[in-house]
């Protein structure tokens, strides 16, 4: 549901066109052509607007095994909650939509409105590139397991990305509102979220178990569309530079390139200077080794072929 709520906010802004664009391009295009994916569009974006408060019902906090128990879930609310919550947004909104009041009262035509939307949405949106974001989250979650398990928790808080900063005890998060949040010994889930962009987002009320939903890296995701993505990239650079252009997302050291690759270290730095050249990786030397990076331009030309 945190990828059904980020997806709809994803749609209702322009940011992030390396990363979305394409996705945003083939949804739009196939809303145009469908009625009821386009209802759907619209209603899901209704009851999650990219502004600075969104339901904090529509992301339950029950491990559920799919998206029909994931929907259940939201929709099984109190009515106390979709009052608060739904009202919330109705006033919030300058012209909301009749069905949106009926929601908030429970109105049971409403709330099968809401369960068809969603389920068309995810349906249309979400599922056929599950695998995908499914990889992607995997890739970005070892990587926060090895910060956690080679320097402790300390230092996974700080690698939540530019926008958090760890001060111990002090986890600051850039957010459109300000505010705190104590934990008072409840613990903080940590949700690495494909769809996230701008920053960090916290439940709204601080009595919910405190999360944390942040924006995986830009590499993960780039990372889990695997290597027949970049086929464009193979006939650009040729199939060894195409290779290490997508082992250097995340940053390789020139040893391990040659393992990975399987050429020479010579013939990796023959390589890697030739990508450096073009503006497509950068080198970082260190002691008696060296990390090569990739641009932004590089990964924008990794995912330029992308449809």
């Amino acid at each position: 549901m945190w990828e059904v709520v980020s997806s709809a906010q994803i749609l209702q802004h322009k940011d992030g066109v390396l990363s979305f664009d394409p996705w945003r391009r083939r949804i739009r295009q196939a809303a145009g052509r469908d009625a009821d994916l386009r209802a759907a569009v619209r209603a899901v974006m209704t009851v999650a607007p990219h502004a600075s408060y969104f339901p904090d019902l529509l992301t339950p906090p029950l491990d559920v095994s799919g998206i029909d128990e994931g929907i259940d879930a939201v929709l099984s609310a109190p009515p106390r909650r979709l009052r608060s919550e739904i009202g919330r947004i109705h006033r919030q909104a300058g012209s909301a939509p009749d069905w949106l009041a009926d929601l908030a009262r429970g109105r049971p035509a409403a709330l099968r409105h809401l369960h068809q939307a969603l389920r068309v949405y995810f349906t249309a949106a979400i599922e056929p590139h599950l695998p995908m974001i499914e990889d992607a989250l995997r890739i970005e979650a070892a990587g926060a397991i090895q910060h956690y398990l080679l320097h402790g928790p300390e230092r996974l808080l700080g690698s939540l990305g530019p926008t958090t900063v760890w001060k111990p005890p002090i986890l600051t998060v850039e957010y459109p509102v300000e505010r705190d949040l104590f934990l008072a010994g409840r613990g903080l889930v940590l949700i690495p979220c494909y769809f996230a962009f701008h920053h960090p987002v916290a439940l709204a009320d601080p009595r919910l178990r405190p999360v944390l939903a942040f924006p995986i890296r830009t590499e993960s995701r780039l990372l889990s569309a695997g290597p027949n993505s970049g086929n464009h990239v193979n006939a650009l650079l040729g199939a060894t530079r195409a290779a290490i252009l997508r082992s250097v997302v995340g940053g390789n050291t020139t040893t391990r390139l040659a393992r990975l690759v399987g050429i020479a270290p010579a013939t990796v730095s023959h390589h890697t200077s030739v990508l450096r050249a073009a503006g497509l990786i950068t080198t970082e030397r260190q002691d008696n080794f060296a990390r090569h990076l990739i641009t932004p331009l590089g990964l924008q030309v990794l995912i330029a072929g992308r449809s």
